[in-house]
């Protein structure tokens, strides 16, 4: 009995463990490039990376945070002039969940005038609004609307983006939008209790989904054992 018991509550520890270490998480790739003769792919990107991670804070992470490696003909990174000036320029770059946040992304062109593109995808919940910003003309683009955005440089210029990040409480799906997934796994509508109904992120909360989800199916595997075991115990006396 205490053998299935330990079972069934190790189990449980490990599926809430899980919960809690990715439920805040989301991440948003931008690839900046331009056609390049002398890249074997026929254009030079720039892959950034923006997002949260519960671990990760707003200043410089080792764990989280790439310094950019610039060169070619185009140089786009996310920039940090207060950082220490070795990491002022960033292609990598998550921070805490708490929203909403803005981050400064800037693209050199360094050689001739050439045409600049902006691919992007999502892995985040639903909830969360993405906004970048062409600084240059003040034009905002939905992120989640379309999945690029281009432009004309002009021989060594640079353009400024602002992205912003916010959440939507009206939104209550928990989904992923690039996986289309939805709250609950198959087994009912996970509500955040106490959150405005945001996306999962405190441990406390989704402790709490999570063993709400559960109960039933932990109270289902051990009735038989339970019922098993105290017939045994009355036909002992």
């Amino acid at each position: 009995m205490c053998k299935i018991l330990n079972t069934i509550i190790l189990t449980t520890l490990l599926i809430l463990s899980g919960a809690v270490t990715g439920s805040a998480a989301w991440q948003l790739t931008l690839n900046v490039s331009t056609p390049d003769p002398n890249s074997d792919t026929g254009a030079a990107t720039n892959k950034l990376t923006i997002g949260a991670d519960q671990t990760a804070t707003d200043a410089y992470d080792n764990k989280f945070d790439t310094v950019a490696l610039l060169r070619g003909p185009v140089q786009a990174y996310i920039a940090h002039p207060e950082y220490a000036a070795e990491k002022q320029k960033l292609w990598r770059d998550l921070r805490s969940d708490a929203l909403p946040k803005e981050w400064t992304i800037e693209v050199n062109s360094p050689g001739e005038a050439s045409a600049i593109n902006i691919k992007w995808g999502i892995n985040a919940p639903d909830n969360l609004n993405f906004t970048l910003i062409d600084q240059d003309n003040n034009q905002e683009i939905g992120i989640r609307a379309s999945s690029e955005y281009s432009y004309n440089s002009t021989s060594n210029s640079q353009k400024k983006f602002l992205l912003r990040v916010s959440d939507n409480s009206a939104v209550t799906t928990g989904g992923n939008s690039e996986g289309n997934a939805t709250s609950g796994g198959g087994c009912g509508h996970i509500k955040n209790i106490g959150r405005n109904n945001r996306f999962p992120g405190g441990p406390g909360s989704a402790v709490l989904n999570m063993t709400i989800l559960f109960a039933p199916l932990i109270w289902l595997t051990m009735r038989k054992t339970i019922l098993s075991y105290a017939l045994l115990l009355i036909r002992r006396r």
